[in-house]
């Protein structure tokens, strides 16, 4: 078990919550940040509309005000530490091993981080990296969970299959195949039995079930891929219409 202090914030629906700060007269409505043409995209929506709602509200995304919002909070994040490692404009990890203002806990850093978020620019956070990933996620919106080192094993083997990092539906299908559905489950199997199945990344999957994660937060990270997309104005159906560039 690493004995890092690893806190994870993520913003809660990050780019909707920014329009309806700016914007009271769209808070507690639906409302979907993108565009309501056609063959348009959604970046982002807010939690009311998380629920199927014939009354979303488009809103079309500004791009470098959520840049701006993301700089202010990573401020926040520098009164604590610089070892952070940036996952998007809304999420991050940050090492509080050893943090400015010598707080002992990383649960009240995290709390201190929600409020100054909340307080400053009134948006609401939701706060080893396997564990600070999942905790984060458990009890949105507006959640705060932590994940004491003595329950970290009975928490994990509690956890289904699904919400291991890295097992996306197909990983998720042939482990429910060898049955394996929690935790508990794939913490039963042998090193040797998930490398064979799963490759390199049957290591990981061995050391998530024991609550070991030794991957450090890289404050420093190289880009290793880009993605662009492009959205068509009409459907197509035959592979000849679509262009490789």
């Amino acid at each position: 078990m690493t004995g890092r202090k690893i806190i994870h914030i993520d913003m809660d629906a990050f780019y909707a919550s920014v329009e309806q700060r700016d914007n009271p007269a769209l808070r507690g409505k639906p409302i979907a940040v993108g565009h309501a043409e056609e063959r348009g995209v959604v970046a982002a929506a807010s939690y009311e509309a998380k629920r199927l709602c014939p009354q979303l509200i488009f809103i079309p995304g500004r791009m470098e005000v959520y840049k701006s919002v993301s700089r202010q909070i990573h401020e926040i994040f520098h009164e604590y530490t610089d070892v952070i490692e940036p996952i998007s404009l809304d999420e991050a990890f940050l090492d509080v091993t050893e943090n400015k203002p010598g707080i002992p806990l990383a649960v009240d850093i995290a709390k201190e981080i929600k409020r100054k978020v909340r307080e400053r620019l009134n948006l609401v956070a939701s706060y080893n990296k396997f564990l600070a990933k999942i905790a984060s996620d458990y009890r949105k919106p507006d959640g705060l969970c932590t994940i004491h080192p003595a329950q970290a094993l009975d928490f994990v083997a509690r956890l289904p299959i699904e919400s291991f990092w890295g097992v996306g539906p197909v990983t998720a299908k042939k482990m429910h195949t060898l049955g394996i559905h929690n935790g508990e489950q794939l913490r039963m199997q042998s090193l040797e039995m998930l490398t064979r199945e799963f490759g390199k990344v049957g290591t990981i999957y061995y050391d998530f079930a024991r609550g070991i994660d030794i991957r450090p937060v890289e404050a420093v990270r190289i880009r290793k891929s880009v993605g662009c997309e492009h959205t068509l104005e009409k459907d197509i159906s035959k592979r000849s219409s679509v262009i490789i560039e």
